[in-house]
């Protein structure tokens, strides 16, 4: 893959273009996890939203995930940036702490900041989601099995501005 000299060589995706493909991507390394995080972050989620079904050992959120993609932030316009609806799904969860979640509560929102890939030997691995206020979920996995895949069209975000940290 062509390393880019100068960001005069990336080319933002038009956002009225026709053409443009919701993402459905995997993960199955570290490297493929730091696309899916950096993709992810400024996630809004509703606690409601965040579901570990044991059984199936599948840890899945839906997320309210700021359009990196295709929001030119090289523009000093006022327009509102784009947003869309997406699910990430974390396969072969085999356990699931949380820190500064309330779960009893659905009704609180909070933002996904990062993702965190710990590889400890083959048989210890866990993936942090960082969130807002110091909250952390980490997932023990079998491996590194995450799907992300956006389930609406891209829709303009109620601010115009870009999030912050």
């Amino acid at each position: 893959m062509p390393i880019l000299e100068d960001s005069s060589d990336f080319i933002m995706i038009n956002r009225k273009e026709e053409n443009y493909k919701k993402l459905s991507l995997v993960a199955q390394n570290e490297e493929d996890l730091v696309v899916i995080s950096t993709l992810c972050q400024d996630s809004i989620i509703k606690v409601a939203n965040i579901k570990w079904a044991k059984k199936s050992k599948r840890f899945y959120l839906l997320i309210n995930r700021f359009c990196w993609e295709l929001n030119d932030l090289s523009k000093k316009k006022s327009s509102n940036m784009l947003r869309i609806n997406s699910i990430i799904s974390f396969n072969s969860v085999l356990s699931v702490k949380s820190a500064g979640i309330q779960q009893n509560n659905n009704s609180d929102i909070t933002s996904l900041l990062t993702l965190n890939y710990n590889f400890f030997n083959f048989e210890k691995q866990d993936i942090d989601l960082i969130f807002s206020g110091n909250s952390q979920i980490t997932l023990n996995i079998e491996c590194i099995d995450v799907f992300l895949k956006d389930i609406s069209e891209p829709f303009e975000s109620t601010t115009s501005k870009q999030p912050k940290h």
